[in-house]
């Protein structure tokens, strides 16, 4: 048996212990909660970087779809993180500074998000003789209360910046993702998938 076979019958091996044992998968809905949340945050990013960064009327247009993805991302998050509560995380025979490296890095990613949010909602200040934006087109959106000094305008520039900070956090996350896929082989991604076929289609 040459080295590739070695390598695939081992990788067949995890896989099947990932299928055959549920405490090596995430529970279903804290998996259906992340794709979800990477779905959105994704169309919400797309959003803001392309029709909502064109002159005009178009980040105003785009405003109430803009702010209807972000409430759904908030209500996706705090879902997740209350499901995770009484969630275990599947059992894996890992380094524990790597636990603690996963454990601080989501927290992170999680704050960066609940930011981005939260400073969106801040910034949110209605043009004169405009209507408020309605999210998902029946409720208005309340306005934010005063914090400090720092004003609306203020509270926007921070959430642009926040925006890029969290693009890098995702682009780190990926690259993470692709580490336990590609090299380290330790069924990480295959904890967060959903079919059989997604499990067996990596030779």
């Amino acid at each position: 048996m040459n080295h590739h076979a070695l390598v695939r019958a081992f990788d067949n091996s995890r896989a099947s212990d990932v299928k055959e044992n549920p405490r090596l998968r995430w529970h279903f809905g804290i998996r259906l909660l992340h794709w979800l949340t990477v779905v959105a945050l994704a169309a919400q990013i797309a959003i803001a970087l392309r029709p909502m960064d064109r002159p005009g009327m178009a980040t105003m247009n785009w405003l109430p779809f803009h702010m209807s993805v972000g409430v759904t991302i908030l209500a996706v998050i705090v879902l997740r993180l209350c499901w995770r509560i009484f969630t275990r995380a599947p059992v894996r025979q890992t380094p524990r500074f790597m636990r603690f490296a996963t454990v601080f890095f989501h927290m992170f990613l999680y704050v960066a998000i609940l930011a981005v949010l939260i400073t969106g909602w801040l910034g949110y200040r209605p043009m004169p003789f405009m209507p408020p934006a309605r999210l998902f087109g029946n409720l208005p959106v309340p306005l934010a209360p005063s914090v400090g000094t720092l004003s609306a305008r203020g509270f926007a520039l921070i959430h642009a910046k926040l925006v890029w900070v969290l693009l890098g956090l995702t682009a780190v996350h990926i690259l993470a993702a692709m580490v336990h896929f590609v090299l380290l082989r330790d069924g990480v991604m295959r904890s967060m998938f959903f079919s059989r076929s997604n499990i067996d289609s990596r030779e």
